[in-house]
């Protein structure tokens, strides 16, 4: 299949760039999000363990278990994660021109 012509004469986008761009965004997406729910599981099943060999079934203690580490973990990886938001915003605008 023959490539696109758009209206203002530039080439479009390839398929492979598109593809790249879709790929690393997921990538950092889940490099940046992995690392706090993987935080939640391990709390939720620790706190699901505890409960269910104390019989204290309040859901509130599940909850507020998983708040309060997912936002400490947040607290410790904060400046890694800023880090690498800033990284990939830095490389995704500073390509923006070989795109074009």
């Amino acid at each position: 299949m023959p490539p696109r012509e758009t209206t203002d004469g530039g080439d479009p986008m390839d398929m492979g760039q598109v593809i790249d761009g879709s790929r690393e965004a997921l990538r950092m997406a889940l490099l940046l999000g992995g690392p706090l729910l993987a935080v939640a599981l391990v709390v939720g099943l620790v706190v699901g363990i505890g409960q269910t060999l104390t019989q204290m079934n309040e859901p509130v203690v599940g909850q507020v278990t998983r708040l309060v580490a997912v936002l400490a973990a947040v607290l410790v990886a904060l400046p890694w994660l800023i880090g690498r938001w800033v990284a990939y915003a830095v490389d995704l605008i500073g390509s923006i021109p070989d795109r074009l």
